[in-house]
């Protein structure tokens, strides 16, 4: 298989408009629904390289449209889709991926998502994006790009420490975040900004 740079993953929660999804289809150079994604895919008009899970929510329809040669099925119970797709996306070690379609729906797979991918962003580049925001799960300090006057949040998943920000309307400085701490609706002063701390998960949201 050629070595995928950029890889779009198509998950089965709320979809988004056809515009959006075709626009991000085209910048991957691999697109993987995760089971029943590949009805999102298809409805927007893209075919998946690859749909994979332990396919019992793709439709039928989908299915012969696909052919059999593009569904993998996982049918381990004890991992989710989500986690399926990025294992395979650290066997190929594919270094920038997108996930769409990954929230709405049952909350507990959402925040399942949000916190398991987590366990792969050691390795890999990783970025919820909605067509309203986009998401990025860190565990180290990062730089960001966005257009000013955009509005960030802030969510520890655990405790954060050390926690300074720059470039942002509310600053702060050697910060201790925990759990139930947050910091909504922050304001970039600029088209970067910067988080860093010393020891911590965050997710850092980015609205506009």
């Amino acid at each position: 298989m050629q070595k995928i740079k950029n890889l779009l993953i198509i998950a089965n929660g709320q979809s988004e408009n056809k515009t959006f999804i075709k626009t991000l289809a085209k910048e991957a150079d691999f697109i993987l629904a995760l089971d029943g994604g590949a009805d999102r895919a298809l409805k927007a008009g893209i075919m998946p390289s690859l749909v994979i899970g332990d396919l019992d929510s793709i439709s039928q329809n989908a299915k012969n449209k696909i052919g059999q040669e593009k569904l993998l099925k996982v049918s381990r119970q004890d991992n989710t889709d989500l986690e399926k797709g990025l294992d395979f996306a650290r066997y190929l070690k594919v270094p920038n991926i997108t996930i769409i379609c990954a929230q709405g729906g049952r909350l507990d797979f959402t925040l399942s998502n949000f916190s398991s991918v987590f366990n792969y962003i050691d390795k890999a580049s990783i970025v919820f994006k909605t067509s309203t925001c986009d998401i990025f799960p860190i565990k180290k300090s990062a730089k960001f790009s966005c257009p000013k006057g955009a509005k960030v949040s802030l969510i520890p998943m655990g405790t954060t420490t050390g926690l300074t920000l720059k470039n942002l309307k509310y600053s702060l400085k050697n910060a201790t975040f925990k759990i139930g701490q947050t910091a909504v609706s922050n304001i970039a002063l600029k088209d970067k900004f910067e988080v860093s701390f010393t020891k911590g998960q965050l997710l850092i949201i980015i609205n506009g």
